[in-house]
């Protein structure tokens, strides 16, 4: 093997030369020969780059990329169904980190055991910092980074370089042999070059590669941004392998294509910047007519108490305290983000306020508990809102744990709050599945879980929970393999919440009832603000009646974390954990919003098993929904899923499933989203989103300016 080396790879390089020199020739004959904008595709590997070899981009920061198509590496074998999967997301600047999920089956009839690779790798590259202007970019990155069943293991340093329509890229890549074999041979391994060529204005571009042991030439297409679809982008790729052999040396070429779309989701969280009002606001210290009756301060109130009712916040009580505006109000309406109902309180107010007030105060209230207080100056806030320049305004905001003020103190216009709803219905997607285990490549049992929530009184809510199963794959039928983690129908929960602050720092939740379907127990969970930070600590528990062979520790979850908030977009929170199979162990996790759209990098170990993953949170209701009423209908604001592998090495290599191993403990009731806006609501946090409360007010509270002057 050793002495046939150098002849395949000399071959191989001079087929790519005549590739490059065909590229060269399609892109001089182009019509736009000038400079283009990086276009981003992905490699069958899981990884940003052309057909199968990397380049040195990554993806930006908070973009997602996810892929479907039907490439497999020859060295694996032939395979009569051939699917492979891969998402990606731009978790940090310049990394990248990318989930591959294959499936390389020849199946039988009536048969669920496996007969070719099914296998979950994690792929991560960063790109280098450049020290010189217009270098070629340079990344490392590593393929299959942990796991038992290693089928695609290789470290490689890639540099590429962008010429007008043309991009090349080259590198070196060492790969492990597939599942310790050498006789199987290595999925990417040895020097790799290969080149793209952007076809004008198109769209399309033609790729030629050789990934250090076979050729490959392709088409790719590059749709504009879709506007209705988040601005995503959708790459459709078409490729031909070429001298391409299996282990044992037989012939392998294939055709493959596969689909991909990228959501810029960072993007997307920073459009409210460049927002255009449609209805700007009147110049300010208009001059009225003499004969213009002037409203009174109370007329501006009770004109502003309606306009924030009419919008559809409940509880509304506007009055005033000195030189200062209250406005308390309760926000289940705008349900993305409390950010919302804030622009539209503080548009609506500062442009209500009578003369003379000089700050204004929006109390949010959760079943008519205060829970934070957001004030920001009159002046600084109605010059952004028509300027659009935040940077008075940001100076200007601040964020209480607590009101400042005392409510008898207050001059209210009227003491009585407005309307709030009877009954919140909320209803949210329930799964439990598996990805890629012996027995299937996806298995699941899916429903819906119906949360009813009706407020009692002070800080008091009565909270049910319903699940209706709906779908199911076979494994999780009744005596099947997964029939354990099987959505069960009934009444999960019904259980009396109370909520209440300890001291300044400490909000505090407890909940007590029937839990689990068929267990008393009670919950309780409590947030402590670290004075002078936005880090916060969690303490979250749960204690219930036994059920029948569980253990006392299964009874009793609970955990203890510090999460560091590094900026309002980034968090690192770790602790320790009784998770709900009674094992116990540390956990870390790394979180990235953007926009209303939660990214989390996590580890946990229970005993001796460890578990990694990656999972996304997005709120799954309209940004405005019902208007208050008696019964009231609503999406949740998180869901939250994604797909974790055990970590196997050494004795502990076989990766066996595990379904409910190593669980962390999540409240039925969760405060933190049902309160406090998903933990977003620091100073620092609400100053981020100064844009899109001013968006919200033009969008949702403009129309409902009474005629002041």
């Amino acid at each position: 093997m050793g002495a046939g080396m150098p002849r395949v790879v000399f071959s191989a390089r001079k087929s790519v030369v005549r590739c490059l020199v065909v590229l060269v020739g399609f892109a001089a004959s182009a019509l736009a020969a000038q400079a283009q904008e990086t276009r981003l595709g992905q490699t069958t590997q899981g990884n940003t780059g052309g057909l199968v070899i990397p380049t040195a981009d990554v993806l930006p920061l908070g973009s997602i990329s996810a892929t479907l198509g039907n490439y497999s590496e020859p060295q694996l074998g032939s395979f009569t169904r051939r699917r492979n999967y891969s998402l990606g997301v731009g978790l940090l600047p310049n990394v990248e980190l990318f989930g591959r999920f294959a499936d390389f089956q020849n199946p039988f009839p009536d048969s669920t055991f496996l007969n070719g690779p099914r296998d979950i790798s994690a792929n991560l590259k960063v790109q280098l910092p450049s020290f010189w202007r217009n270098a070629p970019k340079l990344a490392v990155g590593l393929n299959d980074v942990s796991g038992g069943a290693v089928f695609f293991k290789s470290a490689y340093a890639v540099l590429s370089d962008q010429y007008g329509p043309l991009k090349w890229s080259a590198g070196y890549a060492r790969g492990r042999p597939i599942l310790g074999n050498p006789a199987s041979g290595k999925a990417f391994d040895g020097l790799f070059g290969g080149a793209e060529a952007a076809l004008g204005s198109t769209g399309l571009s033609v790729l030629a590669e050789y990934d250090g042991q076979h050729k490959h030439a392709g088409l790719r297409y590059y749709s504009q941004p879709i506007t209705g679809l988040a601005h995503a982008q959708v790459v459709g790729t078409l490729q031909r392998s070429f001298g391409a052999a299996d282990s044992l040396g037989r012939p392998a070429d294939r055709s493959s294509f596969a689909i991909n779309l990228v959501i810029p989701l960072g993007q997307n969280a920073d459009k409210a910047a460049h927002f255009v009002p449609g209805a700007p606001l009147a110049a300010l210290e208009p001059v009225p007519a003499p004969s213009a009756m002037l409203p009174t301060p109370e007329d501006r109130l009770d004109s502003l108490r309606r306009a924030l009712a009419a919008a559809g916040l409940e509880r509304v009580r506007v009055g005033t305290l000195g030189n200062n505006l209250i406005v308390e109000y309760e926000n289940h309406r705008f349900a993305q983000n409390e950010a919302d109902a804030i622009g539209i309180v503080l548009g609506l107010s500062v442009e209500h306020a009578p003369a003379g007030v000089k700050r204004v105060s929006a109390v949010a209230l959760k079943s008519g508990l205060p829970l934070y207080e957001t004030s920001v100056g009159v002046a600084e806030y109605r010059n952004f809102l028509r300027d659009g320049d935040a940077t008075f305004a940001s100076g200007s905001l601040a964020v209480d744990r607590l009101p400042s003020y005392r409510t008898d103190d207050v001059q209210w216009i009227d003491g009585k709050p407005t309307r709030r709803s009877l009954i919140r219905v909320e209803i949210k997607p329930e799964i439990n599945y598996t990805l890629a285990t012996e027995v299937g490549a996806f298995d699941y049992s899916a429903g819906a879980n119906v949360q009813g929530i009706v407020p009692l009184w002070h800080g008091g809510e009565l909270y049910t929970s319903y699940i209706q199963r709906l779908s199911e794959s076979e494994n999780f039928r009744p005596g099947a393999v997964f029939s354990g983690s099987r959505l069960r129908n009934g009444l999960n929960a019904v259980a009396l919440e109370q909520s209440f602050w300890l001291g300044a720092h400490v909000l505090a939740n407890v909940g007590a009832g029937r839990f689990r379907y068929e267990t008393l127990g009670a919950q309780a969970e409590a947030t402590i603000f670290v004075p002078g930070r936005d880090d916060v600590v969690r303490l979250q528990g749960a204690g219930y009646e036994r059920l029948p062979g569980e253990s006392r520790r299964q009874a009793l979850p609970a955990s203890a974390t510090y999460r560091y908030v590094y900026s309002p977009s980034t968090w690192l929170e770790g602790g320790v954990r009784q998770y709900t199979d009674g094992s116990r162990g540390p956990s870390l996790m790394l979180t990235r919003w953007f926009g209303d759209v939660g990214v989390h990098l996590f580890y946990r170990k229970g005993g001796t098993q460890q578990f990694a993953g990656l999972e996304f949170s997005i709120p799954l209701t309209p940004r405005r929904g019902m208007e208050p009423g008696a019964v009231v209908l609503t999406g949740t604001s998180e869901f939250q899923r994604g797909v974790r592998t055990r970590l196997a090495t050494g004795s502990t290599a076989l990766n066996f499933v595990q379904t409910n191993a190593v669980r962390e403990f999540q409240p039925d009731y969760d405060a933190e989203i049902q309160q406090l806006n998903r933990g977003r609501t620091s100073e620092k946090y609400f100053i981020s989103q100064l844009y899109r409360m001013r968006e919200a007010f033009f969008l949702y509270g403009r129309d409902l300016l009474g005629r002041l002057p």
